[in-house]
């Protein structure tokens, strides 16, 4: 009985990790991410799919993530926002992809309206290729991209600066765009959900975000696929107030699907 025992042992080390360990693994997988599947767990920890969803109940019972079809999420403070310069290392490449299609939607000669946020500042990094343009934006680290080209005309909108932003929020921002119209708004959020909308963390944000929205001609969100499926504590606005989301190739069928069922349409960055 002791051999057999002993040889379960080593197939499961031999496998990778105990399962404490590889619960663990997971959840630092879930920190960096928001959000894992149990089709990537499998290969990445070499097991069966029942033994991580087995990880992922028990994980649940300790409310340490919350189980989805096909996966789990990240539980997080509804009005935690890390700071921006841990923000601008994180999910690096996924920005960088839904910068490259947002600005595929970008015509010269356009009047844009750029939210602040790490995702869009990768979006001002390839429009500062482009002219002529007009940019309005909320960004201090934006609006220094944008600079660098003469020929695109950077309006840095009024208000309280908020320094773990690195923008400009309240009510004087928010009064600033009141008598702006753009072709296009591109407005980053903190989760994306089928019934709560698009979120963020706090209603300083929400504000001007909901103004920006309103003030362009088309409403353009930008969000990773972690913000998938998450509800952060402002609302923002209705999925119906954007015409387009941009997202990355992380998204689920299943978060395709509740989203476009709610009737938004996602664009998927290649």
């Amino acid at each position: 009985m002791e051999t057999g025992l002993n040889e379960a042992g080593e197939r499961e080390r031999q496998n990778g990790l105990f399962a404490e360990e590889r619960q663990r693994a997971i959840l630092d997988l879930l920190r960096q991410k928001g959000k894992v599947t149990v089709e990537e767990l499998t290969v990445t920890f070499s097991v069966s799919p029942p033994t991580i969803r087995t990880d992922l109940s028990r994980l649940e019972e300790q409310a340490l993530l919350r189980r989805t079809h096909g996966g789990a999420l990240a539980i997080g403070n509804t009005l935690y926002e890390p700071p921006y310069s841990e923000r601008a290392v994180l999910r690096q490449q996924e920005k960088r992809a839904i910068a490259r299609t947002a600005v595929g939607l970008v015509h010269e000669g356009e009047t844009l309206l750029l939210d602040a946020g790490t995702t869009c500042h990768e979006i001002a990094l390839l429009l500062k290729e482009f002219y002529p343009l007009t940019v309005v934006t909320t960004s201090l680290t934006s609006a220094q991209v944008l600079a660098e080209n003469d020929n695109i005309e950077t309006i840095v909108i009024g208000g309280t600066l908020q320094s773990r932003r690195c923008a400009t929020l309240g009510v004087l921002a928010a009064q600033f765009l009141e008598p702006i119209r753009c072709d296009r708004a591109f407005v980053a959020v903190s989760g994306v959900h089928p019934s709560a909308g698009f979120t963020v963390v706090d209603f300083d944000a929400a504000q001007i975000k909901r103004k920006m929205m309103e003030q362009g001609k088309q409403a353009v969100a930008v969000a990773d696929s972690s913000k998938l499926g998450q509800i952060a504590f402002a609302c923002v606005a209705p999925l119906s107030a954007a015409d387009i989301l941009i997202t990355d190739g992380g998204a689920t069928v299943e978060d395709r699907l509740e989203l476009e069922t709610a009737g938004l349409r996602v664009h998927i960055a290649g």
